[in-house]
């Protein structure tokens, strides 16, 4: 299992993004997989990517999502959880991350698809980014 992070997912769904190739590389990587995205992942993917083609660039990556993916339904003591783990990081790490971090540890989770340095020394993670 892998949890595919924000930047990996518009890198890899926006020909236009500097990570784009580095990303279609890493998804040939992984593709065999169980990847894993949260309903948090699903939107500030749609957030960063409504401007592409007019926002029709949306409903391409939300079939993407929905054909190929296990998408991870957060809670409220997901949200809990997540808070706590912003504090014991000193507020360095953003909401997002923390519900993700939260839920790779729910899931038993070590990797993650991700672009986002933020992740690096975090415990228990290893984030895949490149194929060197």
């Amino acid at each position: 299992m892998i949890f595919l992070d924000t930047s990996f997912l518009v890198a890899f769904t926006n020909d236009s993004d500097g990570k784009h190739q580095d990303a279609v590389k890493l998804a040939d990587m992984i593709i065999n997989e169980e990847m894993i995205v949260s309903n948090i992942v699903i939107i500030e993917v749609f957030n960063s990517l409504r401007n592409f083609k007019q926002g029709k660039l949306n409903q391409k990556v939300y079939q993407i999502i929905k054909d190929n993916f296990t998408i991870y339904q957060e809670d409220m003591e997901l949200y809990d959880n997540a808070l706590l783990t912003q504090v014991r990081y000193k507020g360095k790490l953003g909401f997002a991350d923390c519900i993700i971090i939260e839920i790779m540890k729910k899931l038993n989770i070590s990797q993650i698809a991700s672009f986002d340095e933020h992740f690096d020394g975090k415990e228990g993670i290893i984030r895949v980014s490149d194929m060197n």
